[in-house]
């Protein structure tokens, strides 16, 4: 998919370093196999040197038998990045598809996905990745409903979706809407995170773990929000399990009469080893930029307090990254 507009914002289907580095971070924590389905071809930012870099930077090793192909999309064919399929081949060996409402990028699989499902797609999938395609359709929540419907048991969904950002979009989305409604239909583990940038590509991230409910004391609240000047995407991993439902409609936290199902979801995965994993992982990434960037008491007025280094229901785990280059689109 090729996008105009300001160059830093066009991030539409793709798996950029710090994309890669979290499917990489979620892989070593659950082993990605069997199916996975790519919600359109994607764009990988990375040279097939450079994902190889990073695979034995975060502790991976890359498979011998591993199919190094470029990806033949106009961009990513002029700065010679790898394939999607290839990206997983360097770690796994499942097997890589995916779906489009055309063939123009050469998906295996053509349907809308905001109507009737294939039936020979249901329960396909053990891993589906959403690289910022609902924020870019009419019926997102029909779209979600489909993508989860595609799931096997006990699989898993990573979604990315803009959130504060000047590119083109019908919506920005946010960490509540995906977790409201996987903690409705019983979702074994939800995690989200949101993270902020200056440069969508060339910038390290700051990410930052989400919480659905900010607590104070024993008072459950909904959580605050980033401020600008960064702008600000949202990843959320999502796995089902057994009696996962997939039609339930969540209310939003500040108007729902009952918060039963919510909260017990909210503390049901506030347990998960996923979210611990995902904390070491992301402050082991570049604790040296993490330290730079932290928040610190102001050296002109030592007596106040330092900044929070993060609003109610955020907690700052570290930086994703390094500087490099901006992206030239021609």
């Amino acid at each position: 998919m090729e996008l105009c507009g300001r160059n830093r914002h066009i991030f539409g289907m793709a798996i950029t370093r710090h994309l890669a580095e979290l499917i990489l971070t979620e892989h070593r924590f659950r082993k990605i196999s069997g199916r996975v389905l790519l919600l359109g071809r994607q764009t990988v930012f990375m040279t097939p040197e450079e994902v190889q870099a990073l695979v034995l930077k975060v502790g991976l090793e890359v498979r011998p038998t591993a199919r190094i192909d470029h990806c033949t999309m106009p961009h990513g064919k002029r700065n010679g990045y790898i394939a999607d399929a290839s990206f997983f081949s360097l770690f796994t060996d499942a097997v890589v598809e995916a779906c489009d409402v055309t063939d123009y990028e050469g998906a295996e699989h053509i349907f809308d996905l905001s109507r009737e499902l294939p039936g020979h797609l249901r329960g396909a999938f053990d891993f589906i990745y959403n690289g910022s395609v609902l924020d870019n359709v009419f019926d997102p929540a029909a779209c979600l409903r489909n993508t989860t419907r595609m799931l096997k048991p006990e699989a898993t969904i990573f979604h990315y979706e803009g959130s504060v950002h000047w590119g083109t979009a019908y919506l920005k989305m946010s960490p509540d809407w995906f977790f409201d409604y996987y903690a409705l239909n019983g979702f074994t583990d939800i995690q989200a995170y949101v993270c902020a940038y200056t440069d969508v590509h060339a910038s390290p991230w700051d990410i930052y773990e989400w919480s659905a409910y900010a607590m104070d004391g024993a008072k459950a609240m909904p959580p605050g929000n980033l401020s600008p000047p960064k702008e600000q995407l949202m990843v959320t991993i999502a796995q089902n399990g057994p009696g996962t439902s997939i039609d339930r409609t969540p209310i939003q936290n500040v108007y729902r009469p009952d918060h039963t199902a919510y909260r017990e979801a909210f503390d049901r995965v506030a347990k998960s080893a996923r979210r611990s994993f995902f904390r070491e992982a992301a402050a082991a990434s570049n604790p040296e930029e993490a330290r730079r960037t932290a928040p610190r008491r102001s050296l002109l007025k030592p007596w106040r307090k330092p900044p929070l280094s993060a609003p109610p229901g955020y907690r700052r785990l570290g930086v994703l990254g390094v500087p490099r280059a901006p992206e030239t689109w021609l």
